[in-house]
């Protein structure tokens, strides 16, 4: 006698032991968890550094005494949209322009990230999905290295996870009137805190295109579609001419400082470690290991389903190849353009290694520990590359003897400038460098790549009796200036180094 028994289906990929009371609580409060891993990673000591060039402008658009003074500043120095530095004025006010004040604010950002991160995704996947995702957006090298930066990548990060979330409530229901305006004001918003956000606002709005193929419900969301699209319009239209300002003067106040496909082998390899561990070849290595391990956990995540192959082709496989196409076309490779697809690097690493471990379980927690392994790496071998307090004690020593009367100081680079004009606190000095960089690359032709050279630093230097020459070798590569005058000092404070020259008369 036959007996028609149902034939059992084959386990879910992301199938997985209902967990028990102890560890519902523990995922229940997974965002406190997130943002205490976060904040044991962060690297404190840098918080208090010298700044760097792009922080220094940063910090100079907060004197300004009206917003309106600020944005043009921005436009004429920026290839970066306002938000984010118009967060920084209104934040200095209450809180002052020391590199800690500043830096603590984009702490605040980057815990505001994973915090709602954290409590978006547990709604979203498996447990153990979730607790690997929001473990690896927490402690991500890429995610850390901006946390104690004065510059909007953690806003960027904030606002991205914002903007998934709004966007899933509308996918989920297309129709709503309020899941449209909300999701419309948080594309403006990421769009003017980075200009690479329109990355994964491109992939959303093709995404939202086949929102509109049902014959029974298209009208209702044709219009509905376009009235987010009018709300967007209509909040970026003030900021518009500005931005053709920065893309008409952008071939010549920035410049790839690349190196050919190496750049995209790493930058692909960089979604979750960001940029290569320095250090020698043991760091390197330990670097593409966990890049590579984090790499197959996000492809692993192929094997998730048909639900979360869609939340993960949403949230990260179309935002990065929008992204991919913007950085060929516009031929500028850097890690820091990755950071608005972390939130999706993350999902889908989470997703993959639940994924991963309902076939090869070995496999699975092999790469988790790499990826882990790998940022816990970086975080040890993470130290300041400058010595604390050497744009202050050079200045000090410059302010000492210098004459504002017969002397000049020089920057090389020359976008040092306003680094010199935040730590210095003497009389006022004529000043040969980039106060502004349209004005110097664009208005009189500098070439951005070339820094200084001789013959263009000689004839400003001509008609004074010292040249002052501060040369920067902490963050780049310019070659020295051979000046063809006396030297009569030398100082140096790490690879910070001042320099005085005698200038004959002619």
């Amino acid at each position: 006698m036959q007996h028609n028994n149902p034939v059992s289906s084959p386990p879910s990929p992301l199938a997985e032991h209902p967990p028990s009371g102890a560890y519902r609580v523990v995922v229940g409060m997974l965002p406190l968890w997130g943002l205490l891993l976060m904040l044991a990673m962060l690297n404190y000591p840098l918080i208090s550094r010298d700044l760097w060039t792009d922080e220094a402008y940063t910090v100079s658009y907060t004197v300004h005494p009206t917003m309106s003074a600020l944005l043009e500043d921005v436009r004429k120095n920026e290839e970066t949209p306002p938000l984010y530095f118009m967060s920084v004025w209104l934040w200095s006010r209450a809180f002052g322009t020391s590199e800690v004040a500043i830096r603590v604010l984009s702490v605040i950002y980057g815990a505001g990230a994973v915090l709602g991160f954290a409590a978006f995704i547990r709604q979203r996947l498996s447990p153990d999905a979730a607790v690997v995702a929001v473990v690896l957006m927490a402690a991500s090298p890429l995610f850390q290295r901006y946390l104690t930066e004065a510059r909007g990548y953690t806003m960027t990060v904030l606002l991205t996870v914002a903007c998934i979330t709004a966007f899933e409530r509308l996918y989920q229901r297309p129709e709503s009137r309020l899941a449209q305006v909300i999701y419309a004001l948080s594309a403006v918003v990421l769009f003017l805190t980075s200009y690479f956000g329109a990355a994964l606002l491109a992939a959303q709005w093709l995404i939202s295109l086949s929102l509109l193929r049902a014959p029974a419900t298209r009208r209702r969301r044709i219009v509905g579609w376009v009235g987010v699209q009018m709300i967007i319009v209509a909040c970026l239209l003030p900021w518009l001419p500005s931005l053709r300002y920065q893309m008409f003067i952008s071939p010549a106040v920035t410049s790839d400082w690349g190196s050919g496909l190496r750049d995209y082998y790493f930058l692909i390899l960089g979604v979750l470690m960001g940029g290569v561990l320095l250090g020698g070849v043991r760091f390197l290595i330990g670097w593409l290991m966990a890049a590579a391990a984090g790499l197959i956990l996000i492809l692993a995540a192929a094997q998730g389903g048909r639900a979360m192959n869609g939340f993960v082709v949403r949230s990260l496989v179309l935002p990065a190849a929008m992204l991919l196409l913007m950085v060929v076309m516009i031929q500028v490779v850097a890690t820091r353009y990755l950071i608005v697809i972390l939130p999706g690097s993350a999902i889908a690493a989470g997703v993959g290694f639940v994924a991963l471990r309902s076939y090869r379980p070995w496999l699975a927690w092999t790469m988790l520990a790499l990826l882990v392994g790998g940022m816990l790496l970086a975080r040890v071998i993470t130290t300041p590359v400058d010595v604390p307090g050497a744009w202050g004690r050079l200045i000090a020593r410059m302010t000492a003897e210098v004459d504002p009367a017969g002397d000049i100081v020089l920057f090389h680079p020359p976008w040092d400038q306003r680094i010199f004009e935040y730590y210095y606190h003497g009389p006022q000095l004529p000043m040969a460098g980039a106060h502004n960089y349209d004005d110097f690359y664009y208005n009189q032709g500098y070439v951005i790549r070339k820094t200084w050279t001789v013959a263009e630093a000689e004839p400003v230097i001509v008609g004074h009796r010292r040249v002052w020459v501060f040369y920067d070798q902490l963050h780049y590569q310019a070659r020295a200036l051979d000046l063809p005058y006396q030297q009569l000092g030398h100082w140096s404070e790490g690879r910070l180094e001042l320099f005085l020259y005698d200038v004959p008369p002619r």
